[in-house]
């Protein structure tokens, strides 16, 4: 009896996960066909994301092309694509074009709050079709001085938006 029992179970739960595959592969495609259209347009664009994580607090900022996707969860499900006003976009871009990415991985963070919870850890990672730079972890709200204006302009961005 013991036995029947296990193998039902041990079935319900193979046909739930299958059911959950699907879930993720259909939401994936979506994604990328929604990605896709701008990374068409702007081929030779990098892509630059902030990520802001906690044990309570979650955010990313993704730009792409003319797109700036945000989303408070974790899950994505939420995630919010606009067009970037042109003015945004060539301001940040100024910005970008005065760092050098290869430097990412060597800053330093002015603070380690993150390290003991008292903020959440934060990165910027910057990929320009196949290179892909990635910062150290850092404080969110306190990033390295030689990003911080392009981390709170991406915020500005993405507050400007939720606003409308």
């Amino acid at each position: 009896m013991k036995l029947i029992i296990c193998m039902f179970i041990v079935l319900i739960s193979a046909k739930e996960c299958d059911k959950n595959k699907a879930q993720l592969a259909s939401q994936n495609n979506t994604e990328a066909i929604a990605t896709g259209s701008s990374e068409k347009q702007m081929q030779n664009d990098s892509k630059i994301t902030y990520l802001a994580v906690s044990r309570g607090y979650f955010l990313t900022v993704v730009l792409e092309g003319d797109t700036i996707i945000f989303s408070n969860e974790r899950d994505l499900k939420s995630a919010i694509a606009h067009e970037i006003p042109k003015e945004e976009k060539e301001s940040l871009m100024n910005l970008i074009s005065k760092l050098d990415a290869k430097t990412l991985p060597e800053l330093e963070a002015p603070s380690k709050a993150h390290e003991y919870d008292g903020a959440a850890i934060a990165t910027l990672e910057i990929a320009d079709g196949e290179n892909s730079y990635k910062t150290v972890s850092f404080d969110h709200g306190n990033p390295p001085e030689s990003i911080k204006a392009i981390v709170e302009k991406m915020l500005s961005i993405k507050t400007m938006i939720e606003k409308q």
